[in-house]
Order: structure tokens, then C-alpha cells, then sequence
């Protein structure tokens, strides 16, 4: 099975605790605390997924860890499972599943837009009204630079790409010249 749908299912999982006991936004946030930690000490997952420590002494230490960084039980039980199925090493996939179920449930969606250069206020903010109108939902929008675009603008919202950009429409207009001329 693939890491990205194990984690999917992961992330599901615990989503569904957490709705029902009506804390998923906190587990949220410890899921990228411990993250963060775990990305900070990279040999931490290197012991926790070393099959020549015992289980004990890796759940020992995973319960350590749950305690410093004072995790609720739900979440501490989902790490020790995560160890004992040796699936830590998806951590990253996880919380990355679990920030679009986060980002479902409340109602939002991410967006980037690139452009040449960065945009003013204004227009990104005219840009997350349509963008918001037309999708029903709240977007949370990112604007990146890409100085190769020459001019206009590339969307990616989720798996979708709105591609107005001049290079784009530069490479089009030449695939329609060289059809003409072959």
C-alpha cells in the first residue's frame, strides 16, 4: 500500500476521534508540534523505528516524548500505535493528510498563486473573493514568485492548475504555428 494512503487512513482515523469528542483542531496542533520535534531530532525516529530496540523501550520513549509535550491521551495512544506498526515513518504524510481533513470540516481550501513578482494586497484579495465565491468555501491563499513566467498568473487550488500565465500562452501560440507550417 502506498505511504499517502496509509497516512490518508491514519489521519481519517484519528479526524473521526477527534470529531467525536470534538477536539480535532487540537489534535491538529499536537500532531504538528510532535512533528516539529520529530523534524527537529531526526534521530528520534531513527531509534523509534530500529527494530533492535526492543518494542518496550521504544514505546517507553515515545511516552516520554507524548508527555513532554503533554499530548492528550487519544493522541499519545495514536503515536504508541504509530510505533508499534512502525508506520512513524509516515508522520510527515499524516499530518499533511490531516490538515485537509482539518481544512475540509471547517470549510476551506488552499491556493497558490504564482506570479512574476509578488502582488499587492488587493489583488490577492480580490483574487481569494472569486476564487471563494465560485468554490464555496474559504481559501487560504499563498503567493509565490516565479520570475520565469514573464507575465499573468498560475493557480493550484487542491489538484486543480488555472494557467494564465504569458509563457503558457506564448508555448501555445507556437504549437499553433508550427501545426500551420507542418
Amino acid at each position: 500500500m502506498k505511504s499517502s494512503a496509509l497516512a490518508r487512513r491514519f489521519a481519517k482515523a484519528l479526524m473521526e476521534i477527534g470529531r467525536e469528542e470534538n477536539a480535532y483542531e487540537n489534535y491538529g496542533k499536537e500532531l504538528r508540534t510532535a512533528l516539529a520535534v520529530f523534524t527537529g531530532a531526526p534521530e528520534l525516529y531513527k531509534v523509534l523505528l530500529n527494530p533492535m530496540y526492543r518494542f518496550e523501550v521504544r514505546r517507553g520513549l515515545m511516552e516520554k516524548v507524548s508527555e513532554s509535550l503533554k499530548l492528550s491521551g487519544h493522541v499519545a495512544k495514536f503515536f504508541n500505535i504509530l510505533v508499534e506498526t512502525r508506520n512513524i515513518r509516515i508522520l510527515d504524510d499524516i499530518v499533511t493528510a490531516y490538515s485537509k481533513l482539518e481544512d475540509e470540516a471547517d470549510g476551506r481550501i488552499k491556493a497558490v498563486v504564482e506570479s512574476p513578482g509578488p502582488l499587492e494586497a488587493g489583488l490577492l484579495d480580490e483574487i481569494r473573493k472569486k476564487l471563494g465565491g465560485s468554490s464555496g468555501k474559504q481559501v487560504l491563499l499563498t503567493n509565490k514568485t516565479n520570475p520565469e513566467l514573464l507575465g499573468g498568473l498560475v493557480i493550484r487550488i487542491e489538484n486543480t492548475i488555472l494557467d494564465g500565465s504569458l509563457k503558457t500562452q506564448l508555448a501555445m501560440m507556437k504549437e499553433k504555428i508550427l501545426e500551420g507550417v507542418v
